[in-house]
Formats: structure tokens, C-alpha cells, sequence
């Protein structure tokens, strides 16, 4: 006969589960879900709740208000077009003094990013555009650290030694790859219009390179 005493079951905890930060991070993973399929649409506070398991009174002790929760969701959306951008450069496997073609990665994978994983691109737009007032030095930081990948690409070529001028080309072409992508992505009487905006993006990358060389 067996005289070892079973081990007693642990009671089944009731209600809802503690706000810890392992649960934070789940609300905040069902948020960023929620973003993907649905924009910010899908930023109200009973949705989330409810998919997250939780009430709507602990969103908010969570994050505070929705504006913030959307902020953060906003934040890791810079920081995966960052790891998107130079995982794209590294798979190239260009050399630096590849300019023109580096260049094009980039813009290949700012395209592939707006096409991939559109309701979220869509949702930084908006909810930056209601936005006064200085963005969050987060937000700042990471821009930073996306337009010093473009500057890193283009420190090879010759006329773009001078820091100033290199940091004010990178911004140049980041801006003008996003307003290609912004205007020819939506363009429905385009047949493919992802290559014509890279089409076009690879104008502009070859007219920026090519007035930099000229200029020095």
C-alpha cells in the first residue's frame, strides 16, 4: 500500500488576475494585435479588455488612457521599422561602397514595412497628426536611430563626408521615399503600385547621389 500523501491541488485563483507586469505586457501584446488587424480602430478600452481578459478599469490602471497605450504600441512600431531596415541592409550583404544600392534596400524595405504591416504604419500617421506639441524623446530617439541608418549608407559616397550635409541628405531622402510611399501606395489605377513607388524612389536616391558627387 502506497503511504505517500498526495500533494494538495493549489487552489484555483478567483477573479480577475493581479495587475503585474507580466500581465501589462500581455494587455500590451492584445493591444498591439488589435492594432494590426483593425488601426486605431481597434484602440477602444472595452475591445481590448475583453480580449485581454480583463476589465476596462484595469486598462486604464495599466496604462493610464488609451492616448497612452497607442503611444507605446506607436513606439515599437519605429523600433521594428528600425530592426526591419537593418536586417534588410545586412541580408543584402552589399559592400559600403554600394551606395545607390544600399540606398534602394532601404526604400525596398520602407515599402515592404507600409505594405506588410499597413494598419499600424497607417496608425502612426494618424494619431501623430492629432498630436501638439514636441513628440516624446522616445519617439525623437528612435527617429534618430532610423535616419542614422540611412546616414551610415551614405557616408560612403563621395560629397557626403561633411556630417551636416550627410545628416541633412539622410533626412532628405527619408522624407521623400515616405511621400513617394504615402502617395503612390493608395493609387488604384497603378497595376503594381509597390514597384512604381520604388521606381520612383530609385529616381530620387540616383538625382541625390548624383548631385552630391557633382559638388565636390
Amino acid at each position: 500500500m502506497d503511504t505517500q500523501q498526495a500533494t494538495p491541488a493549489r487552489p484555483r485563483p478567483r477573479g480577475r488576475p493581479g495587475l503585474t507586469p507580466e500581465v501589462r505586457e500581455q494587455a500590451l501584446l492584445t493591444a498591439g494585435e488589435l492594432l494590426a488587424e483593425q488601426g486605431l480602430k481597434g484602440m477602444q478600452a472595452r475591445t481590448i479588455a475583453a480580449r485581454a481578459g480583463l476589465s476596462v478599469g484595469s486598462i486604464y490602471k495599466l496604462f493610464g488612457d488609451i492616448d497612452d497605450l497607442i503611444r507605446e504600441l506607436n513606439l515599437r512600431t519605429y523600433r521594428d521599422i528600425e530592426v526591419h531596415h537593418s536586417s534588410a541592409l545586412e541580408a543584402s550583404g552589399l559592400p559600403p561602397e554600394a551606395v545607390f544600392e544600399r540606398a534602394l534596400v532601404l526604400a525596398r524595405a520602407y515599402i515592404e514595412f507600409v505594405v506588410t504591416q499597413n494598419a499600424r504604419w497607417m496608425a502612426l500617421l494618424s494619431f501623430n497628426r492629432r498630436q501638439s506639441g514636441a513628440a516624446p524623446k522616445a519617439y525623437t530617439e528612435t527617429e534618430d536611430a532610423l535616419f542614422g541608418i540611412v546616414e551610415g549608407v551614405l557616408e560612403a559616397g563621395r560629397g557626403f563626408e561633411d556630417p551636416d550635409f550627410r545628416r541633412r541628405a539622410a533626412r532628405t531622402l527619408w522624407a521623400s521615399v515616405h511621400g513617394i510611399v504615402t502617395m503612390t501606395l493608395p493609387n488604384a489605377a497603378l497595376e503594381d503600385p509597390a514597384a512604381e513607388a520604388l521606381e520612383q524612389a530609385s529616381m530620387m536616391i540616383g538625382a541625390l547621389i548624383r548631385d552630391a558627387a557633382a559638388q565636390k
